[in-house]
């Protein structure tokens, strides 16, 4: 990775819900080319695919979780910053909580598939867009059993359309965003790694690859640090995406998203927070990471 971009993948590993630095580990310098493939899509101004959304089905009132959303729109924001297309795909759990998020920031159309939908159905339908690049942040994929688990091994497969079946699409340039082992692209990640590393990871590990994974405390501040690679990468346009960092941004689309019915996914319960950790006790790193997009 370029010494540009080594700091924003430093930041990155703060601790949200737990410990990611040994699955980063794993993937050195891969923050580095998602933010190159995603810049290039920029200049070339082609459609780039955003897969998000985790539905929290253990809770005691089941909703779409707020890591994940929040951070997509901030990431359509900025590749449409740049001029690429942002189109966002979720299913239907998923569906109001993405949509509130994305019409903040006024970025990115929303493609929703129904729960019900097969793997071939999920082919046809990404394919028909014309996509140049997909890319996955915090959306839950197979086990080597090919089950969808939770952090805490709940199996949300019912529940959980098979967006994964889009990243084997031909032609696609395919990247990923995750922070428990358990998303798409954690097939990046060797499977003792992820056992190694998180709570059940023997069980709940994602086999699905992808070309790029970023690892982050939390999926939403994976997706800060890729904006903060864009400005880095793309040096017209720093002050427009580095505005897109700041606290206030994210504690608006937080606001949306609870106010449409998101939960945290740790414990369960609408609140300003992500993964357990409130807004104030990571506004410095939105900070640091803007300040990293303007340098």
């Amino acid at each position: 990775m370029s010494g540009a971009l080594a700091d924003v993948a430093r930041a990155l590993l703060r601790p949200g819900a737990r410990d990611v630095t040994g699955l980063a580990a794993a993937v050195p310098g891969q923050l580095g080319r998602l933010a190159a493939e995603l810049t290039a899509a920029g200049r070339a101004g082609t459609r780039v695919g955003l897969v998000t959304g985790v539905h929290i089905a253990w809770a005691p009132t089941p909703a779409a979780e707020t890591d994940g959303p929040v951070g997509t729109a901030v990431l359509a924001a900025g590749l449409a910053e740049l001029g690429a297309d942002p189109v966002v795909l979720t299913d239907e759990p998923c569906a109001q909580v993405t949509a509130a998020c994305l019409e903040v920031l006024g970025a990115g159309r929303l493609e929703v598939l129904p729960g019900s939908a097969g793997e071939a159905q999920v082919r046809d339908r990404v394919a028909a867009l014309g996509l140049s690049h997909l890319v996955a942040v915090e959306r839950l994929g197979p086990n080597a059993d090919g089950r969808v688990l939770t952090m805490r091994g709940f199996d949300v497969t019912g529940s959980t359309a098979p967006l994964h079946a889009a990243f084997d699409l031909p032609g696609l340039v395919t990247g990923a965003v995750g922070d428990g082992g358990n998303e798409i692209g954690m097939g990046n990640v060797p499977a003792d790694v992820v056992a190694a590393c998180v709570a059940h990871g023997d069980r709940i590990a994602c086999r699905v690859p992808v070309d790029a994974l970023v690892v982050a405390g939390t999926s939403n501040w994976g997706c800060s640090g890729l904006v903060a690679g864009l400005a880095r990468l793309s040096h017209g346009r720093r002050d427009a995406l580095a505005a897109l960092l700041d606290p206030q941004v994210d504690a608006r689309l937080l606001a949306a998203a609870t106010a449409a019915g998101a939960i945290d996914g740790v414990t369960g319960v609408p609140g300003a927070t992500v993964d357990g950790v409130p807004v104030a006790g990571y506004a410095d790193l939105l900070a640091d990471l803007r300040a990293m997009a303007r340098t």
